[in-house]
């Protein structure tokens, strides 16, 4: 376990480079070979995690962005959704976990337990009746600790990743 050290700070505009940095090596970690070709995982990373496309998305007043520091490494991230900035427009006043990575040397550790009592209480202070994310399906180990922590599955949905058509479970924790 990471000792109290961790520390929680929003992204500014000025760590667009970092946040690039970090979100291209922890999806490639979850994501890329072998559970995906390296063709489909680079398609994806180029698509989706430019800087142009982060800094967009930075500057997005309805998404935020936070670090995870420890001893002043950056360990992992998450990003928020409200409003029309979530990626499925879902019925009442809700938060979506769009992005929540550790990296692949820090997990294991509780920095992804810490971060998510984080969300929850970004969640409540924002007066959110619930918070949801999608998850994909063939990530067992992620729908376990979101289970554990109290959220069910309410639907499905496809998610391109290159050329091959997957399936994200959608899941929510009523506050």
């Amino acid at each position: 376990m990471i000792p109290l050290e961790l520390k929680i700070i929003n992204v500014l505009p000025k760590d667009n480079h970092k946040l690039l940095e970090i979100g291209r090596q922890t999806f490639y970690d979850a994501f890329g070979p072998p559970h995906n070709t390296p063709g489909n995982i680079e398609y994806y990373l180029n698509q989706n995690f430019t800087l142009e496309k982060i800094e967009s998305e930075v500057l997005n007043p309805e998404s935020q962005f936070f670090f995870a520091l420890y001893q002043e490494e950056i360990i992992g991230y998450f990003k928020l959704n409200t409003g029309k900035a979530q990626t499925e427009l879902i019925k009442g006043e809700s938060i979506e976990i769009e992005r929540i990575y550790v990296t692949k040397q820090y997990q294991g550790k509780g920095i992804g337990q810490r971060l998510f009592d984080h969300i929850i209480q970004i969640a409540k202070v924002q007066k959110k009746d619930f918070i949801w994310l999608g998850v994909w399906n063939k990530n067992t180990a992620a729908i376990r600790f979101y289970e554990r922590n109290g959220f069910k599955t309410f639907d499905k949905h496809s998610f391109m990743l290159g050329t091959d058509e997957q399936t994200d479970v959608m899941m929510k924790l009523v506050l």
